[in-house]
């Protein structure tokens, strides 16, 4: 994790980086996508300015540099991914989201020959980092590496690290630490039937941990708001923010229990249970995130 980022329990997540780094490269310039709320963007501002660093961001700004401009985004991305990116799922996402800038660019007719070299140059050395990982995890026990990424995730929900989110939350976190790594990259390169291992004993450890969480039996049902109750703590408002940007892409009608515990301040979804037990939260979140 880069040293930028350390010292808060939301920084320390080893996806945030990961999916920062994505979120930088699909929201620059012509492929710009809009944040689904305010909290958000904040919290991407935010580590925008702890990634690339609030002074660097000020001098550029005060020195005329256009940080909207290609070569700018380029420049950071190609930074951030020698620095930042460690997994496979989020170097093919920042390839594919210079592909598409690269396109919506050329079909803009305003691209100097100097950018259209600095594209393919990207391109190209994003291409062989992805060829070097697909190598590596070719190349290695999947199933074991992605058991021992679950087992060290959810030992560290039991001890405490998640602490500052709701219980749902926790849950949610927990899954998106495995989604953007090792666990993730096993289900993508793993057959259906090790995949299908792979999700059932992380079905079954949220399962147990949001029980323990409550204090109660796995079938044993609270009302929603218990699930999604923040406790009161002096971070609480920051984890809030964390929360919404790690389920800002989260779709309301096909996802509604993760979209309900991340996008608090949206309301409810309608397929969001009002009563539910750890099972059927547990069981629906792992759904959503990895089926």
């Amino acid at each position: 994790m880069n040293s930028l980022v350390q010292g808060t329990q939301t920084r320390a997540l080893e996806c945030v980086a990961e999916k920062f780094v994505v979120d930088f490269a699909k929201n620059r310039g012509v492929t710009r996508e809009l944040w689904h709320s305010q909290q958000s963007k904040a919290y991407f501002q935010r580590l925008t300015g702890e990634f690339i660093g609030s002074s660097q961001l000020q001098k550029w700004a005060v020195d005329d540099v256009l940080l909207e401009t290609p070569e700018f985004t380029l420049a950071m991305l190609g930074q951030l991914c020698q620095r930042v990116v460690k997994k496979h799922r989020a170097m093919t996402k920042v390839y594919d989201s210079v592909c598409s800038m690269s396109a919506a660019s050329a079909r803009m007719n305003n691209e100097a020959h100097g950018t259209r070299q600095l594209f393919a140059l990207v391109q190209q050395q994003l291409a062989l980092r992805i060829g070097k990982l697909e190598a590596q995890l070719n190349g290695t026990d999947l199933t074991h590496l992605g058991i021992v990424h679950c087992e060290q995730v959810f030992a560290r929900w039991q001890a405490g690290h998640y602490l500052s989110f709701s219980p749902a939350g926790r849950c949610y976190v927990a899954l998106q630490e495995l989604y953007w790594g090792t666990f993730g990259d096993a289900l993508r390169f793993g057959s259906t039937l090790q995949a299908s291992e792979l999700i059932e004993q992380a079905r079954a450890l949220a399962i147990r941990q949001l029980a323990q969480d409550v204090n109660a039996s796995a079938r044993t049902r609270h009302y929603y708001y218990e699930w999604l109750m923040f406790p009161s703590t002096p971070s609480m408002m920051e984890s809030k923010d964390a929360l919404a940007w790690l389920g800002d892409d989260c779709d309301r009608e096909y996802q509604p229990v993760s979209f309900a515990t991340t996008q608090t301040h949206l309301g409810v979804s309608l397929g969001m249970p009002r009563i539910c037990s750890a099972m059927r939260l547990g069981s629906a979140m792992v759904d959503e995130v990895f089926i």
